[in-house]
């Protein structure tokens, strides 16, 4: 009998696995819908905000690129949630016949308990077909089979009921299902509609921008000049950094060997044979395991924005066989927005740079982060920051944008900061 048992175990075990992750499914595409659509309003908003400033700008077929990523992205999320609905609706219309087939068998098992009630008694006075027995065992047999009768007929009435009560939620549940259902198909068919205009005003921009190429090749030359020097200037800076590193821990094992005496020396001598040599001292070890545990779960260095560029190599929104080259990301935010600190560190240097504003570097032990376009500096170098603290406002560029270029740098190797920062 255990196996029969375990395999039931089993099932119903794993049938209830499937529906938790079902349910935890959906939960997670209504939470990534909501997140959506909150990001597409900030989008409408800075979008609204740069062409009260500067009417057909670049800029703007950016800022519309993105809603319309948004905006497909949405569509998707409502496509697969439907996906979902329909799938519980089934489930719903398949417990519904399941229920009706129960209640219309204990109906017909309680109907022939009442007809063999009848039978058994031939009287419709249970005292008299009780004391016309011929025995008092067939007197204890007929109570004990009455007794079986009603309690036979009392269970097969509240099984029904308990099918009655159970098939109402589920016909409740399968209305609320199908309001569901109604509202996502009007929220996709608005998306869809509000998706088209989208793409219509971005070829209304894209028209208006025809024939300004050589003015936008200029810009985008300038942007190009901009970037290398900031590139130039926190490659120097952060050489410097490493070499001070490299020195303060050489200097710290040199000094921890002559305390130690003879075993240091022991150990001084092993080190030279070897070759080794310290790179990093403990605690600027201990600053970049910290850092490098929280990726993909920081913050962003604006409270609220969209990625308006991408790192690395990709073609230009409007130029054709133009390859834009990027070692960070591009955050547009709304106007007055502040810049903030990713993780604690410290100031390694504020600069200064043609194009791209102010740009402060923080050092995270190995890593650095670097915030430029700001206008203004709220921190000092060498003066330690925490998680999320501000460090300066963000610039408003000549299209009317307030943008922020951000960058993660693993010692002299640039990293995609979409990698790092939480999504």
């Amino acid at each position: 009998m255990k196996k029969p048992i375990n395999k039931i175990l089993f099932i119903v075990f794993f049938f209830v696995f499937i529906f938790n992750t079902i349910g935890q499914t959906k939960k997670d595409l209504e939470k990534q819908r909501k997140k959506t659509e909150d990001e597409i309003a900030l989008t409408k908003k800075i979008l609204k905000e740069t062409k009260n400033k500067k009417q057909q700008s670049l800029r703007e077929i950016v800022t519309i690129s993105r809603l319309i990523e948004k905006r497909e992205e949405l569509i998707n999320t409502i496509n697969e949630e439907i996906i979902y609905v329909n799938k519980d609706v089934e489930g719903k219309k398949n417990d519904i016949e399941r229920l009706n087939s129960q209640i219309d068998l204990e109906k017909k098992n309680y109907a022939k308990a009442i007809v063999q009630s009848f039978k058994s008694k031939k009287v419709y006075n249970n005292s008299l077909y009780l004391f016309a027995a011929k025995s008092f065992n067939q007197l204890f047999l007929r109570f004990r089979f009455g007794a079986y009768l009603n309690a036979a007929q009392e269970k097969f009435l509240f099984r029904i009921n308990e099918n009655r009560n159970e098939l109402e939620t589920i016909l409740q549940d399968l209305l609320g299902l199908k309001v569901s259902k109604e509202k996502l198909a009007t929220n996709k068919k608005s998306e869809v509609k509000e998706l088209e205009q989208d793409k219509t005003e971005k070829n209304k921009v894209v028209v208006a921008l025809s024939g300004k190429e050589s003015e936008l090749k200029k810009n985008l030359e300038k942007q190009k000049k901009a970037k290398e020097n900031l590139n130039a200037q926190i490659n120097a800076i952060i050489a410097k950094e490493i070499a001070a590193a490299r020195k303060k821990a050489v200097d710290q094992k040199s000094s921890t060997n002559k305390n130690d005496g003879k075993v240091a020396d022991k150990t001084s001598t092993q080190n030279k044979s070897e070759g080794s040599t310290p790179s990093v001292t403990p605690e600027v070890k201990q600053l970049s395991d910290n850092f490098s545990a929280n990726k993909g779960r920081l913050p962003w260095p604006v409270e609220k924005g969209f990625i308006s560029e991408r790192f690395g190599s990709h073609a230009h929104e409007k130029l054709d066989q133009v390859t834009v080259q990027n070692n960070g990301i591009d955050i547009q935010a709304s106007s007055g927005s502040n810049a903030r600190c990713i993780h604690k560190g410290t100031v390694t240097a504020i600069i200064n740079i043609p194009g791209m504003g102010k740009a402060v570097i923080v050092n995270h032990g190995e890593y650095y982060t670097v915030y430029s376009k700001l206008k203004d500096v709220s921190v000092g170098q060498g003066q330690t920051v925490a998680l999320k603290q501000i460090i300066g406002s963000i610039a408003e560029d000549e299209d009317g944008a307030t943008e922020i270029h951000f960058e993660i740098w693993l010692n002299q190797d640039k990293q995609n900061p979409e990698l790092w920062l939480a999504r």
